[in-house]
């Protein structure tokens, strides 16, 4: 009981209160932002292959908008390159890899939304936890040059209180940086997953011709 009374005594001195509180709204928006993205990126999980198996079974007999409509019923950005590259196949092999790359960067920022913020405040927390402290001792130290100090005690519970300051900046940024890296592993899975399906489909459409094409025509 009373090691907890102690603690609070040093989390909750009127020089450090502000610093913690905001290093606490940090911690809760880190919180917010990996589990909001680990939400998302497991809804954008799909098996790329098993969707190409389908995806070709119904191209090869030309039933293209039930093709499309299968890729639309996917939420994850694979199903979004397939139905990018179905709905260019007309325009050839360059078409379809330039509608993908643009299709690619759009889906790109916004699978990365909330990863620069997460390491932003990983950067911060540490830095606004060791300025805290930069500041706490400061200004114990212009008050002992003002002889206003009781003791070694007093001296020891403010440098104390200022100290957490850090230990809770470096806290907060290594929690940070540990859900930036997580995240960072998961969307390099999707990346990888769009690639190859990027590439299948593109390998599949120029080398197949559409519905229409003379060429394909019997």
């Amino acid at each position: 009981m009373s090691n907890f009374q102690d603690l609070s005594k040093l989390l909750f001195t009127p020089g450090s209160a502000p610093l913690l509180i905001v290093l606490g709204i940090f911690l809760l928006t880190g919180l917010f932002i990996f589990f909001e993205r680990v939400l998302y990126y497991r809804r954008a999980q799909v098996d790329t292959m098993e969707l190409l198996r389908g995806l070709t079974n119904q191209l090869r007999n030309h039933r293209v908008k039930e093709a499309i409509t299968n890729c639309d019923t996917r939420s994850g950005p694979v199903g979004e390159i397939f139905r990018t590259a179905i709905e260019h196949w007309q325009d050839g092999e360059i078409g379809i890899r330039y509608a993908i790359e643009e299709m690619a960067q759009i889906l790109l920022q916004r699978l990365q939304s909330g990863l620069k913020l997460l390491a932003m405040l990983a950067n911060c927390s540490s830095i606004l936890g060791l300025l805290g402290t930069v500041i706490g001792l400061v200004s114990t130290f212009m008050t002992i040059s003002g002889n206003e100090f009781a003791g070694a005690k007093e001296l020891g519970q403010s440098i104390s209180s200022y100290l957490v300051c850090t230990a809770l900046g470096l806290l907060v940024a290594l929690v940070c940086q540990l859900f930036h890296g997580v995240l960072s592993c998961m969307l390099d899975r999707l990346l990888h997953e769009m690639s190859k399906g990027a590439a299948e489909i593109t390998f599949f459409l120029t080398r197949n011709p559409p519905p229409g094409d003379s060429t394909g025509e019997p």
